[in-house]
Order: structure tokens, then C-alpha cells, then sequence
């Protein structure tokens, strides 16, 4: 028989046969600022209202990533942040990724997503857009995001969304000050015209440390009877989908 050492120049040919996968999609954070004040986020960005106080990512090295990716296999990017629509030269970046023809993933607050920009967002062949709406209320929503008056540019955003063909995902991201609202963000997002509804897991990470110490997170097993419900009785009720992302442990 071989010996340990035949076997492993085995191992080294098989690992150099192996397809390469195709790198598919590449994660923009496009600021280093939010202009919320999220309880829960877990990646903690520096408020900036204006965008104007903290670095964003310089449109000429965005275009250098997208132009070194492509041959890589390159086939869409996701904006995220801090908040993505915050970048001062966003309309640039939507550009390039309408020249490369790329597919676009946007993650949002909705805050800045105006007629304007909702319209350059729509022109991307290949969209997908999700707006964070954590609450069926002002009240609720606002005392997550901290932010006056930001429940009513997030649904505000979705009307735009709307308005140019595009019908976005809300993103609910679940803790018990707002578990009870389960069904109604589902109704709401039917009203305001979203394709799907997706229930997150708060993690206890960053901002949402403090708030798993202090109780304000659902335990496990609280999530799964959540989610069960969601699947099994609230999901045969609408025509929206509906994703609930279960913790992993």
C-alpha cells in the first residue's frame, strides 16, 4: 500500500484539478456613516446626518474593484454601509454598474431614497432593493431607529420603489419590543406595496450586545415559535413572501 506521503501528493493533484468557483458578487460598504442611530446594529457606524463627516469608498477605487472582478466572474454587487444612499456621489456608482451590466442589491433605511434616486435605481436591469422598517408604527419604528421622522421616509421610500416598477423587500428585524407586530408589518407591506417581508434575528453583537444584557432580545426558543408561526399560519395568509432567518445556534 502507499504511505503517508504517497497520499498526500494525492491530496495536492486533486486540489489543483478543482474548479475555481466564480466569485459572483462582491459587498460594497459605501460609508463609514448612518444618518440613524439603529439600538441594534450590529456594525455600529458613526452618526452623520449630512454624510459629509466620515470617509465613503472614492468612486475611482469602487470602479477599479468592479474592473479587476469581472474576469473573476463578476456578475452583481450589493450596496450596503452605514447607509448606502448616503454616499455623495451614489448616482455615479449606480452608473458604473449600469455600464458593466451588472446585477444591484441595495440595502436601505430609506431615508434618501427620493423620486430622483428610486428612478436611477430602476434603471439597473437587475435589481433587488430592501428597506428596514422595524415597527408597524412611528412610535415603534422610530424608538429602534432613533431617528424622528424616519417612519415616514422608509414608507415613503417603498412608494417610490414602487412607483418605478420596483417592489422591495422590508426587512423586520425581530425583538421584543416589536415581536407583537409580526402580522402587522405583513399587512402593511401588503398595503404599501413590497414583494416580500424578512424577519432578522437581532444579534447581540456591537449595539445589540447591550440589548441582548438587557433582556430586550428573544431567546431561542421564543424565535423558533416565532418563526413556526410565521411559516405555518401567517405565510398561507399572504401573497407576500415571507423569509424568517433563524439563528444558527
Amino acid at each position: 500500500g502507499r504511505g503517508r506521503g504517497d497520499r498526500l501528493s494525492l491530496k495536492s493533484v486533486q486540489v489543483k484539478e478543482r474548479t475555481i468557483p466564480a466569485l459572483n458578487q462582491l459587498y460594497f460598504y459605501l460609508t463609514e456613516g448612518c444618518n440613524l442611530a439603529c439600538r441594534h446594529c450590529w456594525l455600529s457606524p458613526k452618526l452623520d446626518a449630512d454624510g459629509d463627516r466620515y470617509p465613503t469608498l472614492p468612486v475611482d477605487l469602487f470602479e477599479t474593484a468592479i474592473r479587476e472582478a469581472i474576469p473573476l466572474g463578476l456578475t452583481g454587487v450589493k450596496f450596503t454601509g452605514g447607509e448606502p444612499l448616503l454616499h455623495p456621489r451614489i448616482v455615479q456608482l449606480l452608473e458604473v454598474v449600469r455600464r458593466e451590466e451588472l446585477g444591484l442589491t441595495i440595502e436601505t433605511n430609506g431615508v434618501l431614497c427620493t423620486q430622483e434616486i428610486a428612478v436611477e435605481i430602476a434603471n439597473s436591469a437587475r435589481r433587488f432593493v430592501s428597506a428596514s422598517i422595524d415597527g408597524a408604527d412611528a412610535v415603534t419604528h422610530e424608538g429602534v431607529r432613533g431617528v424622528t421622522g424616519s417612519f415616514q421616509a422608509a414608507c415613503r421610500a417603498v412608494h417610490n420603489l414602487v412607483a418605478v416598477g420596483i417592489r422591495p423587500q422590508v426587512i423586520f428585524t425581530v425583538m421584543r419590543d416589536n415581536a407583537e407586530q409580526v402580522e402587522d408589518i405583513v399587512r402593511m407591506a401588503e398595503d404599501l406595496g413590497a414583494g416580500s417581508v424578512k424577519f432578522n434575528v437581532l444579534q447581540p453583537i456591537a449595539r445589540g450586545e447591550m440589548l441582548h444584557q438587557t433582556q430586550q432580545t428573544l431567546s431561542v426558543s421564543e424565535l423558533i415559535e416565532l418563526g413556526r408561526y410565521v411559516e405555518r399560519e401567517l405565510a398561507p395568509k399572504t401573497r407576500l413572501r415571507l423569509v424568517f432567518s433563524y439563528p444558527h445556534a
